[in-house]
């Protein structure tokens, strides 16, 4: 039990040799975890074989054992540098060189192909392929290959290679051998075990999330589906509902307008028409508000058809002005016109053009006080356009797309100033739409507002593409 901290203090120290970049991924982190572990496995073996090293009794070859030793764990000891700097790559073959001319000179000097060290120089094409990669291992194999064929035409061709006939050095040679290649065969067995393990985990941890996604991806298809059948049930049903909904209040607007009749051939009951006439007002807005929740409801359900004909937009337009001069008359505003006379008619439905400029027209006057608001017709061989311009407050650039979305206002604060449901603009958007045309917006806050509704001369089935361009002045 006492040793376990001290255990677990060292492998946290001897982690602090892999630097961050190769902990990126659990297999780069492995693989450094190989590459130093064997670092250190050798490390501890060659000092271990220090010691029966230097009790060889033949004086010269003790010395080069030892020498040989010494400075191959001396430069072993670079590839935890290279290791610090990142490089796996160049630490992985550092490594499988250092070893490559230890396992030669021990071959070499062992008794050619015959020598225990012989077997070890086969592990190095695994060694740089787990860790430097494949290229590596590839590269590695091929000078295996070459190495042994070399020793073998070698030793056939007659080159006589020192022979170790001491059956102490032999067996100490062989535990070396066997010692190596327990070492590099563990960590070896170790790493691709323990990647294994990791591979089956990122599989199961990948496949729960696959499925969790699986199953939220149809919960948002089904609630999407739901929404969906919601949303056409709400406009079947509303835009069925249109003759209900008019004819009574049709009926109200008739009998107020009677009733303001009677009175006044009656003579006198001023206060009564008064009240009568506001009940007339309150329902034609009531009805102006359905006809847009309608309409707007119809095109949604595809249910609104259009009904072109001929018709001059320059009259269509000083009509809709008389409508509007007393509303601007009471706000101070001045509505001008400037129509393009020689533009010739148009093919449209002339009823939801009427529409859209109402609404356009309506909005300039009721957002300005004190100024001017502007209606201008301009057009070409293909394409007629109608500007509303006004002086009013303006839109803020970041708003400007709101304004379109039903139910909408720049200011929906519960204080808010200008009366209305969000609904017209939404409205005209989607007739422009339908009758193929777009609609640019531009604005600036205290300056004022242009709308611009471009429409061809004659109506074709729209591609059902909405074209709305915003900008500041």
């Amino acid at each position: 039990m006492t040793d376990a901290p001290k255990l677990r203090r060292l492998l946290s120290w001897a982690r602090g040799f892999i630097p961050p970049e190769l902990r990126r991924d659990p297999v780069t982190h492995r693989r450094s975890q190989l590459a130093l572990g064997i670092l250190g496995a050798n490390l501890v073996v060659g000092g271990a074989l220090l010691i029966p090293l230097a009790m060889i009794r033949e004086p010269e070859l003790r010395r080069i054992a030892l020498v040989n030793t010494t400075g191959s764990l001396l430069l072993m000891l670079l590839g935890v540098l290279f290791m610090r700097r990142g490089s796996l790559w160049l630490t992985g073959n550092w490594i499988c060189a250092i070893l490559y001319a230890g396992f030669l000179f021990a071959t070499w000097t062992g008794g050619g192909v015959r020598a225990p060290f012989t077997i070890c120089l086969t592990l190095l094409p695994m060694l740089a392929g787990i860790i430097s990669g494949r290229r590596s291992g590839l590269a590695w194999g091929l000078i295996t290959v070459a190495t042994l064929t070399a020793v073998y035409v070698a030793q056939a061709t007659g080159v006589e290679l020192p022979e170790v006939n001491d059956p102490e050095i032999t067996v100490l040679l062989a535990f070396g051998a066997i010692a190596g290649n327990a070492v590099l065969i563990t960590w070896m067995t170790s790493f691709s075990e323990a990647t294994k393990e990791a591979a089956i985990v990122q599989i199961e941890q990948a496949s729960a999330q696959l499925a969790s996604a699986v199953q939220e991806e149809e919960k948002a298809r089904h609630a999407a589906d739901q929404a969906i059948a919601a949303n056409a049930a709400k406009s079947a049903f509303l835009a069925t509902m249109s003759h209900e909904l008019r004819t009574p209040l049709n009926a109200i607007l008739g009998y107020s307008e009677l009733v303001v009749d009677e009175l006044r051939d009656r003579g006198g009951n001023e206060d009564l028409i008064d009240d009568i006439r506001k009940v007339h007002a309150s329902g034609r807005h009531l009805l102006g508000l359905i006809t847009d929740v309608l309409d707007l409801t119809r095109i949604e359900a595809s249910r609104l058809e259009l009904s072109p004909t001929e018709f001059d937009p320059a009259r269509l337009l000083r009509e809709v002005a008389e409508i509007f001069i007393p509303l601007a008359l009471r706000n101070n505003d001045v509505l001008t016109l400037d129509l393009a006379d020689d533009l010739g008619p148009v093919h449209h439905d002339a009823t939801r053009v009427r529409q859209v400029v109402i609404n356009l027209v309506g909005n300039a006057i009721k957002f300005t006080r004190d100024g001017t608001v502007t209606v201008r017709l301009r057009g070409d061989p293909d394409n007629f356009e109608v500007f509303v311009e006004d002086t009013g407050i303006g839109i803020p650039i970041d708003k400007i797309e709101r304004i379109f979305e039903p139910f909408t206002q720049v200011d929906a604060s519960s204080t808010r100033r200008y009366e209305g449901t969000g609904l017209g603009l939404a409205v005209c958007r989607r007739l422009v739409s339908l009758m193929g045309g777009a609609i640019e917006v531009r604005s600036s806050v205290g300056r004022g507002s242009s709308f611009t509704v471009r429409l061809p001369r004659r109506y074709t089935i729209p591609e059902h593409t909405e074209s709305v361009t915003t900008s500041a002045f």
